[in-house]
């Protein structure tokens, strides 16, 4: 008897802190399979943007326009609104990565780059050296959709040949679609794993009643 209620106590408990799975979603969604080229880099282009809950960013991602390949190396980053660097990864070229495409049949190339948001205000920004690699720029951009949980806040830029946190924006509704992310949203528990719980906490109680008669 005290076997099975050990095993009952443990599997309750597995079962009900195994995270749930989710699926991946990218930050942003839009029409554009083609972008246009940049004449005056080198900039860090991107756009703030705020969530609601908690996510994990699975992947940080670069516009990979018409699906051709990558010539260059861009750095990826995301940074909160103090200015602080969150995560960054390398993207294109010799960086490596996997192409994914959104549900829109935008293609990206996105490298893993884990990290988790709570909710607030944040930048994502990509470092385009010169215009070899296209990208969407403001004004350009047709349908956008935001993933769940992501509100698009504006445009962000800042010029210089390293990335950097792109402070400067001109207010448009628009952005520079070149860095993009794939996330999903935090795992909570499910209401049949909160009640296996119990379930393990009870047939624990009975184990140490049992001990101690």
């Amino acid at each position: 008897m005290k076997k099975t209620l050990l095993l009952a106590c443990v599997c309750g408990f597995l079962t009900a802190l195994a995270p749930t799975l989710r699926a991946d979603t990218f930050g942003a969604n839009f029409a554009n399979t083609v972008g246009e080229s940049l004449s005056n880099g080198p900039f860090t282009l991107g756009w703030s943007f705020s969530v609601s809950g908690t996510i994990n960013v699975t992947d940080l991602g670069v516009f990979d326009s018409g699906g051709a390949a990558l010539t260059e190396v861009h750095a990826v980053g995301i940074w909160n609104s103090s200015g602080t660097l969150l995560d960054s990864a390398s993207v294109g070229a010799t960086a490596g990565g996997t192409l994914e495409t959104d549900a829109l049949g935008q293609t990206w190339l996105d490298t893993g780059a884990p990290v988790t948001l709570g909710p607030g205000t944040y930048t994502i920004g990509a470092l385009w050296v010169d215009g070899a690699d296209l990208a969407i720029f403001p004004g350009q951009l047709g349908s956008v959709t935001m993933g769940t949980g992501i509100t698009f806040i504006q445009d962000q830029y800042i010029a210089g040949g390293s990335l950097a946190d792109p402070t400067g924006t001109s207010g448009e509704t628009g952005a520079y679609f070149g860095p993009n992310f794939e996330y999903n949203a935090a795992a909570t528990p499910e209401p049949s794993s909160v009640l296996l719980m119990a379930t393990g906490l009870i047939a624990l109680g009975a184990i140490r009643k049992r001990a101690r008669k």
